[in-house]
């Protein structure tokens, strides 16, 4: 990680087999190193782990996804978790969270992908940034993914 100011980006991935129900119990949870396989089909939920040093106002996390997946959820809009409130956009090349206000601490924010494309994909560095004051940001570091059929 290479925090910079005030917080600290930690993406976390884990995949859930395709084989198995997302929301089930008994899901196969694994987590993704740099260079760990996919199959097309598998459902991978992102966490972004955001550890702040301070409370903060008006905060854009951005994290690009790798060219191979595609979100599951389908719709931008409002979302709520581990306390963060955020407004969720799904790009074509990223997801971004719009946070309003970031209390002191530690704080994840979480999306699920599809992986539908065979390969060997990277997922470049996510970054978090103060919307009104840049120089308070946070970058993580790129990982790499491959798809098989």
């Amino acid at each position: 990680f290479q925090p910079f100011w005030a917080a600290a980006l930690a993406p976390f991935c884990s995949a859930i087999s395709s084989n198995q129900a997302v929301s089930g119990d008994d899901a196969e949870i694994s987590i993704l190193g740099h260079g760990d396989r996919l199959a097309v089909g598998d459902v991978v939920e992102v966490e972004l782990t955001i550890t702040a040093s301070d409370d903060f106002e008006y905060l854009a996390f951005e994290d690009p996804k790798p060219a191979g997946c595609e979100p599951v959820r389908i719709r931008s809009g409002y979302g709520w978790g581990d306390g963060v409130s955020a407004n969720v956009e799904l790009r074509d090349s990223k997801v971004i969270f719009f946070v309003s206000r970031l209390r002191k601490g530690k704080h994840v924010l979480k999306y699920k992908l599809r992986a539908e494309v065979p390969g060997k994909f990277s997922a470049m560095p996510s970054t978090g940034f103060a919307m009104y004051t840049p120089e308070i940001n946070a970058r993580s570091n790129e990982t790499q993914i491959r798809i098989d059929e």
